[in-house]
């Protein structure tokens, strides 16, 4: 396994090292006095010292022998301290923007796509560089820790000028968001000053600027900020500066540039170059505690075995499959026999201009495109009797026409009505703002009264038969699933616990991401689940100020458990097991939850485990890397394999090279399993062959998504409610009452 972990070697077990005892007033006195030659680090009860060869030799507590493996947090806290101190010493003039990560930008013009395409009184003033995150890690193997260089790099924007300098540019900065920046007390140009978002820009008098804040509006002085680095930013200035044609070529170069570095050979080149330099300095301390920094990050085989998923598409034996279609044109959808809605009634929406293009999609949506994947079509495909369909033309793609037809459609549908609503938007709609945008309002609209509602764009519409064939199968199955139907399980398990899966997710409205925001809004989203993947309702929390939320999900949890116990018959000193997966934690708070909630059930003997999936990590993992001709040829994982970094967490590929809908598509990445240490259920070969199986649970394509549907419909739930909850009129009621079972959010 080839890993972006660039393993550390020690040439001891055992080192001598400085400690006093720790008092926080001691540790300030050590680093004022002796920053400038040595670190210190808290560890336990005491300040370990970790001094530089090239200082002055400092003597202060009394030296013990330490081994490595009975502290292991210790030694990479010396480790980090003295990486830090060495690229200081080497890179004197590089400030870093931060510790943990050792996080520094590239001066290297090569690694700046943005600026040949610069005028050279901006050069060096506004860039995209290269970004190099480094940070001391460590994971077990062959049940030693083995400590390690994790390097991780990507582009950001840069544009370190004062608003003092763009305002004697005349530069209108009305309205502009700013950052304003505070040095570190002690690490003066050793790292980076502290940037907070303050505000929106008021007004200007003299060398002062007035800003709008969270706690009202406050003057700076125009030197002391500068702009908020987003893209729309940095767009406008590029504008004023260069021209609306210019400035759109750059964004365009940047996009170009992003795909490139997206793709893993170029990646891996660059954290390889890094690795290589890192592994040339020289590590050590006055004290004799060194390391060196190795070029190897090739890692044996520590995986676990995990099974390829099957998917069951009825209850007699042998109708289970590994493909999802092959498993659907065999044996059709798992409730073929109980589906109550074998005729169908669909409202169709479009542009009258669209008339051609909208009756032939439908046509080949519900009959099948021969010679195609989707052959069969949504009614033979998912054994249906009869789809009528009602055609309803809008004159204009306003939000309004939409709740105009919807409303008519509806008064001419008499009592039979509609089971599901086809509504065709604008290519563009996506960036329309969400009280305004035709999708939401018509979604809103026809939601209220119970109706999913299905999208489908202009673009796809007008597709070409053969991209039809491709886009028009996860159409179906989205559709088939908002009806209320059940495609396919996991295998029913064998074990005589009861088991629940339970995803947390969260969508936080506030005003702005200014500083001070602390009074924000937070709306909880909780989906509930049974082992075999069977959905058993979702929930929507009340909009809350951030310091109920805690309470607020707690009773959500123990009201939703209440109601599972009770359809499920669980009796008392059952022994249940219930998984929670969170894909963004809130710090430590929703693990907080969940430790209360177990308490208010002794009548069952519950084992839990707290698990967090994440896709935002810096960890690479490959099958092979090999230096060809100047060029690093990567060969992918494929799904199922895993890396061990610990007994609680590993990396799991959740989709290999072809489990893609499109292949143009960047190679899928590794997910990132921690189970928390505070869970009761430990058992990480069966978690991560759970989380990898619920990837195949989320009914909106054939391929595996690339999280599991526990957390992944909580995303697209976050999503959508935030949307809505900007269209006027909109109740979030109606996803507690009507959609509380139904997968309508796919």
């Amino acid at each position: 396994m080839i890993t972006n972990f660039f393993k550390i070697e020690l040439p001891a077990d055992r080192f001598t090292i400085q400690r006093v005892p720790y008092t926080e007033d001691r540790l300030r006195e050590l680093r004022a006095d002796y920053n400038h030659v040595a670190s210190f680090a808290r560890y336990g009860n005491f300040i370990y010292v970790s001094p530089q060869t090239d200082g002055e030799a400092i003597e202060i507590g009394e030296r013990v022998p330490v081994k490595v493996e009975q502290h292991p947090d210790l030694f990479g806290s010396l480790i980090r301290h003295l990486l830090f101190r060495t690229f200081r010493s080497e890179v004197g003039d590089l400030v870093p923007e931060s510790f943990v990560p050792l996080r520094f930008a590239s001066r290297q013009p090569e690694h700046d796509p943005v600026r040949e395409h610069l005028p050279e009184n901006l050069q060096g003033h506004l860039g995209f560089p290269r970004i190099t995150e480094t940070q001391v890690r460590s994971m077990t193997v062959d049940g030693k820790t083995q400590f390690g260089l994790l390097i991780h790099v990507r582009h950001r924007w840069r544009f370190p000028v004062s608003l003092a300098q763009l305002y004697r540019e005349g530069y209108k900065l009305l309205g502009c968001t700013v950052i304003g920046s505070v040095p570190i007390p002690g690490l003066e140009n050793v790292l980076a000053p502290d940037e907070t978002l303050l505000g929106a820009v008021e007004s200007i008098d003299g060398d002062n600027a007035s800003v709008g804040t969270n706690e009202g509006t406050k003057v700076w002085p125009l030197a002391s900020l500068s702009l908020q680095r987003s893209r729309h930013q940095i767009g406008q200035y590029l504008a004023f500066k260069l021209g609306p044609p210019k400035a759109d070529f750059i964004f365009r170069n940047v996009r170009e540039s992003q795909r490139k570095q997206a793709h893993p050979s170029y990646t891996f080149g660059e954290v390889r170059k890094l690795a290589t330099w890192f592994a040339k300095q020289t590590y050590a301390n006055d004290d004799g505690f060194s390391f060196v920094v190795t070029k190897d990050s090739e890692l044996p085989v520590v995986g676990m075995p995990l099974e390829p998923t099957r998917l069951v598409f009825s209850p007699t034996p042998g109708a289970s499959e590994f493909s999802p279609l092959k498993g659907l044109s065999k044996h059709g959808p798992y409730d073929v026999g109980q589906f109550d809605r074998k005729n169908l009634r669909l409202l169709v929406i479009f542009h009258e201009k669209n008339r051609g293009s909208a009756t032939e999609y439908v046509g080949s949506l519900i009959k099948g495109i021969p010679e195609s994947l989707f052959e069969k079509g949504l009614q033979s495909l998912f054994r249906l009797h009869k789809v009528d369909t009602v055609l309803e033309p809008i004159a204009a793609h306003f939000a309004e026409d939409y709740e105009k037809a919807i409303d008519l459609a509806l008064n001419n549908a008499g009592t039979r009505g509609f089971d599901l609503a086809l509504v065709e938007c604008p290519t563009e709609s996506k960036s329309f703002p969400e009280a305004e945008n035709p999708y939401y309002r018509a979604k809103a609209r026809l939601m209220t009264f119970g109706i999913p509602v299905q999208c489908v764009t202009e673009m796809q519409l007008r597709a070409p038969k053969k991209a039809l064939g491709y886009s028009l199968g996860p159409t179906a199955l989205q559709i088939y699933a908002k009806l209320g139907g059940q495609l396919w399980y996991l295998p029913s398990s064998q074990s005589v616990d009861h088991e629940v899966i339970i995803g947390i997710g969260h969508s936080l409205r506030r005003s702005n991401s200014y500083a001070g925001a602390e009074q924000s809004r937070i709306v909880g989203l909780t989906t509930f689940f049974l082992g075999d993947g069977r959905y058993l309702f979702s929930e929507e929390l009340q909009s809350v100020p951030y310091a109920e939320y805690f309470d607020t999900l707690l009773k959500n949890l123990e009201s939703s458990l209440n109601t599972v116990s009770a359809d499920y018959a669980w009796k008392k000193n059952s022994t249940v097991r219930i998984v929670f997966h969170v894909f963004k934690p809130i710090k430590h708070l929703e693990a907080d939850v969940v430790a209360e909630l177990i308490k208010r059930y002794p009548d069952y003997n519950i084992l839990f485990a707290f698990v967090t999936i994440s896709t935002e990590h810096p960890w690479m993992m490959y099958a092979d890397a090999q230096h060809k001709q100047g060029v690093w040829e990567i060969t992918p994982c494929e799904r199922c394999a895993n890396l061990v970094l610990d007994e609680w967490s590993c990396l799991l590929q959740m989709r290999g090279p072809n489990d893609r809908p499109d292949k143009r598509q960047p190679l899928p990445t590794p997910v990132l399993v921690r189970i928390h240490e505070k869970s009761t259920y430990k058992d990480l070969p069966f978690i991560a062959q759970q989380v990898l199986d619920f990837s195949y649970m989320s009914w909106r394509s054939f391929f595996p998504s690339e999280i599991p549907v526990t957390v992944f419909y909580s995303e697209i739930m976050a999503e959508l409610t935030a949307a809505l909850a900007k269209v006027r009129n909109w109740n979030p009621v109606t996803l507690n009452t009507h959609f509380r079972r139904k997968k309508w959010f796919l």
